[in-house]
């Protein structure tokens, strides 16, 4: 089953929409549009799992809360209320806004978190954007700079990579074991 989008909402359609539909449907309202979430793939939540463990086991000494969906970051952009559930989430200090964000792609997510959602998490300020393929093994790293999540690069299953919000260079093979 595809993602069903929903145009032309309000937060408060949103709320309205979410109050009606059974306990296992999740939706995300993004810049005025409802998507309807589907199911995820075994592979897809062991690599979910794995980016969780990893966070948790960083996170204790750097003031951090690694968290895992379904978990909803409410957030405004551009004047709207936008509502998300990422894979994988860092939350540092005090900041409602999570400083790292991981993305795992699914053939029906993948166009929206490389495009609307990366486009949201850069209104809101998150500091590192982790779109992360469970298929090839890579993950895309954006980094905001100047307001604006920039492309770091690719990082293959055998390439370390620095993860700011923790101060510690994680190997990315861990993400895929």
């Amino acid at each position: 089953m595809g993602v069903r989008e929903l145009k032309d909402y309000s937060y408060e359609d949103y709320l309205a929409i979410d109050k009606t539909t059974p306990d296992n449907e999740r939706y995300e309202l993004l810049f005025g549009e409802i998507y309807m979430m589907s199911g995820a793939s075994r592979q897809h939540q062991d690599v979910v799992g794995n980016i969780f463990f990893l966070f948790k086991t960083l996170q204790k000494e750097k003031g951090c809360k690694a968290v895992v969906a379904p978990y909803d970051i409410k957030q405004k952009c551009d004047g709207d209320m936008g509502v998300v559930q990422p894979d994988v989430m860092l939350f540092c200090g005090e900041s409602e806004i999570p400083c790292i964000v991981c993305e795992v792609l699914s053939p029906s997510t993948a166009h929206k978190d490389k495009t609307v959602k990366k486009e949201f998490y850069e209104c809101i300020g998150v500091k590192n954007y982790l779109i992360v393929d469970p298929i090839n093994k890579y993950v895309d790293r954006f980094v905001l700079e100047d307001g604006k999540l920039l492309y770091d690069r690719c990082y293959g299953d055998s390439d370390e990579m620095m993860l700011e919000c923790l101060d510690a260079s994680v190997k990315v093979e861990q993400f895929f074991e």
